[in-house]
């Protein structure tokens, strides 16, 4: 790649000009290991059961409703405050 051929340009240079360097490579360097196969993916992959969030009663949402307007409070504004997503008010 270019980034590798710079840096052999680099050394080489540095070579030519009597310097000393030492270079390492590093082990797994520059990949992507965000979205490795981990050892829960089989149990994962077993779990039929549907997963949600339970919602609160209407009355409960109209407490929660008022609170926030007399705060002054947008949906948005309240997730933020509690570190929720703005869907999970909405809902």
């Amino acid at each position: 790649t270019a980034a590798q051929a710079k840096s052999k340009q680099a050394i080489l240079a540095a070579q030519r000009r009597g310097e000393d360097g030492e270079t390492s490579k590093k082990w797994a360097a520059g990949q992507n290991r965000q979205h490795s196969i981990t050892k829960n993916t089989a149990k994962l992959d077993r779990e039929t059961e549907e997963l949600h969030h339970d919602r609160v009663t209407l009355e409960v949402g109209k407490v929660i409703q008022q609170g926030r307007q007399s705060k002054g409070l947008t949906q948005k504004d309240l997730a933020t405050k509690i570190n929720e997503k703005p869907q999970v008010i909405a809902d």
